[in-house]
Formats: C-alpha cells, sequence, structure tokens
C-alpha cells in the first residue's frame, strides 16, 4: 500500500511541476500618449514621481546640503509644431515634471527637454543629501511595488549627451546603468538595464549633462505562474492514467 502512496505522490508531483510550466515572459508599457495633456501618469504596480532638489538647511560648518522633493509626473502633448528630429517617436506625448510642460526657471532644451542636468543625481536613490546645489536638475523616478530585473526608456539623445537610466536595488544600492548613445549623432533610442534576478526596485532617468525627452518606459512585471495549454493536457493524461492504475489494482485486491 504504501508504494502505491509514494506512486501516486510522485505522479502529483511530476504533474504539479509540469502545470507551473511559465510562460513567455511579457512586457508593460507606461505610455504618455494613453493619458490626456496635462494629465498625471498612473501605472498598476508603479509610481511615478519628479525628482527635484530644494536646499534644505546647512551642515555643522554652514555649508547649504540639497534634498530631494517629489511631486507627479505628467502627459504633455508636444504637438505637431516640433522639428521632426526632435518630435516624439511613438505619438505626440512626452513625460513632463508639470501639467503645462517644463517648470518654472528650468530651461526647456529641445522639445519635451524636461529631464536631468545632474549626473550625481542619477547615482543616488535614498537618504540623498548633495552638497552641490541641483536645484535646476529634474529627474524621472520610477518606483516598483515589486521589483523586476528588465526596465527600458525611450529617449533623446543629442551626440555625446545622451539619456541614462540607473536601477537601483530596495537598499538603494545600483543594480544596473546604461546609456541610449554615445555617438556624434542625434535622435531617439532605447536606455535598457536588465538584471539576472528581480532585483530593480527604483530607476531614474534623465540627461547627465542636459535635459532630455522621455517618450516611453518599458519593464516586465512579475506574474504568477501561467498553465501552458499544451503541457496541462499531457499532466491531465498522465494524471489520470495513473489513478486508472490504481483503481484498477485496488479492483483487483
Amino acid at each position: 500500500m504504501s508504494g502505491k502512496i509514494t506512486g501516486f505522490l510522485f505522479v502529483g508531483l511530476t504533474v504539479g511541476s509540469l502545470l507551473a510550466k511559465m510562460a513567455p515572459a511579457q512586457v508593460a508599457t507606461i505610455d504618455p500618449n494613453n493619458f490626456g495633456s496635462g494629465q498625471a501618469i498612473n501605472a498598476p504596480g508603479v509610481t511615478l514621481e519628479t525628482e527635484t532638489f530644494v536646499q534644505a538647511g546647512s551642515d555643522s560648518t554652514g555649508i547649504p546640503v540639497y534634498a530631494p522633493t517629489f511631486s507627479p509626473v505628467y502627459s504633455y502633448n508636444v504637438g505637431t509644431n516640433c522639428i521632426s528630429v526632435l518630435c516624439p517617436v511613438l505619438g505626440t506625448s512626452l513625460f513632463a515634471p508639470s501639467p503645462s510642460g517644463a517648470l518654472p526657471n528650468t530651461p526647456n532644451f529641445g522639445t519635451g527637454g524636461f529631464w536631468g542636468n545632474g549626473g550625481p543625481v542619477l547615482t543616488c536613490s535614498q537618504n540623498c543629501v548633495l552638497y552641490q546645489d541641483y536645484s535646476d536638475a529634474t529627474f524621472l523616478r520610477v518606483n516598483f511595488a515589486q521589483p523586476t530585473d528588465f526596465v527600458d526608456a525611450l529617449a533623446f539623445f543629442n551626440g555625446g549627451d545622451p539619456t541614462g537610466i540607473t536601477a537601483f536595488d530596495s537598499a538603494g544600492n545600483i543594480v544596473g546603468q546604461a546609456f541610449n548613445s554615445t555617438g556624434s549623432s542625434l535622435g531617439w533610442g532605447y536606455a535598457t538595464v536588465t538584471t539576472a534576478t528581480s532585483d530593480i526596485s527604483t530607476v531614474l532617468i534623465g540627461g547627465a549633462n542636459s535635459y532630455r525627452g522621455i517618450n516611453v518606459i518599458d519593464y516586465s512585471p512579475l506574474r504568477a505562474p501561467e498553465l501552458d495549454t499544451t503541457t496541462a493536457a499531457s499532466g491531465l493524461t498522465l494524471l489520470l492514467g495513473s489513478l486508472l492504475v490504481l483503481r484498477g489494482r485496488r479492483a483487483a485486491l
């Protein structure tokens, strides 16, 4: 009897492993074109924030220090009046730090060039206190409710002045960084970060030396195991066959 039970458990475990086969990976896209111009952007499982810096007092020696402040991210329709190379690749809308576009007293370099101008900001995710005035730096921050292993951004680059994306784990450690161009041309391209495990909790996106436009953001959401129909059918056939065998042996007894 114990041998039959052992055999049945083995079959059940085998079928369970077959049914838990993962389906192909999927990619989710955060697209400002899906929102009205001036509308705050929200997406399931992610939080988008505009990160800027303001003076937050001084240290013990009297040197001013600057800390991040956060506000929503908006969709901004740049329309069709942009110069061709500066127009968004997908649709006519970009991510923006305010409903009307750029923040007050912050230059807009090119069509929708809202994000960046503070290289050191790209390397800090938590407890960021800086000793240099980066009050004109504006970065797009994406926080993931569940860590991921893939994030990219379709953004503008101007020769050796690309858009950068830095990925951080939940403790604020850098787990990846990429830029979308270091060549001599200008245009739109993807900056992509991938990791071996799902440890990306936050990304910062923007130009290190100037302001860049950001068109869309893609990421790989975590998913529960999905059933593969072919494998599931084979597993059920195996399970039913095993049950018939066990039933036949029981009747013979």
